[in-house]
């Protein structure tokens, strides 16, 4: 059962992460990107209120609470503030394969902190996987002299967000997943408000109907669905499984875009996501015979 409930908790949060960088660019469309963030994560800490407050969860003392939270808040915030940025001077198939290094980052990190083994399985898995989506996006490549500051950007996006999973398993042990959550989006709303703020408060005249509907998926299912399920998952499995997911949403987001959107897969596509299937294949089969 316990296997059966992360692979469903797994495939959920493929769904919504697959549908999220179509959000994301209309939730910016009209807009300042730092009032979307601001907004997003506004919304979803006022969410996660009733949550806390219908479950009558009980907060954790201080010293326990707070390096959950700002592992958990503070790497999502600060990778999203980046990755937002930095969309705007690069390719998205650049950003895309820089975010496809999560799970080969989180093998590191995880050696280093939590001292888990990376079996020789697991990294050829990872290895065939960034293989694909190398090949998935080879032909949509490009880089200008003016971002490279973008491109670091992005590095440091993908390098935040993957030494903030490896820490929270160590922080969230024993922790409720609805109070990581609410505290991670209250870290992530004052630090978007700082943003908002070194902007200069821009307030928009008005916001787009799409744009405003984009923001509450976004803080709704998101934020708020995908980020407790996310929290949940890492609590519950090795840091190195829950990596992959980002590379099986890349793949599944493009497939559907090609069934909603009439996008063209190309023969690049096509063999990019095998090496992914592949390597995923290879990485979960070593997974199961340690069990």
């Amino acid at each position: 059962m316990p296997m059966f409930a992360h692979l469903l908790g797994g495939l959920s949060l493929v769904c919504i992460w697959s549908t999220t960088a179509l959000a994301i660019k209309w939730g910016v469309t009209g807009i300042d990107y730092s009032v979307s963030l601001l907004v997003r994560f506004s919304l979803a800490f006022l969410a996660m209120l009733p949550l806390l407050i219908v479950g009558r969860c009980k907060l954790p003392p201080w010293r326990r609470a707070w390096p959950a939270w700002l592992a958990a808040g503070g790497g999502t915030a600060i990778s999203m503030i980046c990755t937002y940025w930095a969309s705007q001077y690069l390719n998205s198939g650049l950003v895309a394969v820089i975010h496809g290094l999560t799970p080969l980052a989180t093998a590191i990190f995880a050696r280093i902190w939590l001292d888990e083994h990376i079996a020789r399985n697991e990294l050829i898995g990872i290895v065939l996987a960034i293989c694909g989506l190398v090949f998935i996006f080879s032909g949509r490549l490009s880089l200008r002299p003016d971002g490279i500051p973008a491109l670091l950007a992005v590095l440091a996006a993908m390098s935040v967000n993957s030494a903030g999973m490896v820490k929270l398993k160590g922080y969230s042990q024993g922790l409720d997943t609805v109070v990581i959550s609410t505290g991670s989006m209250a870290v992530g709303t004052v630090i978007s408000g700082a943003l908002w703020l070194a902007y200069g408060m821009p307030v928009p005249e008005a916001i787009p109907l799409r744009t405003l509907g984009a923001i509450f998926y976004l803080a709704l299912f998101g934020s708020v669905v995908a980020m407790s399920l996310y929290f949940w998952l890492i609590r519950e499995c090795r840091p190195t499984q829950i990596a992959l997911i980002p590379m099986i949403s890349t793949v599944s987001a493009l497939w559907l875009g090609n069934f909603l959107n009439n996008e063209v897969l190309t023969r690049n596509i096509l063999i990019g996501s095998g090496l992914i299937l592949a390597g995923l294949a290879l990485h979960q089969l070593g997974t199961l015979r340690t069990k």
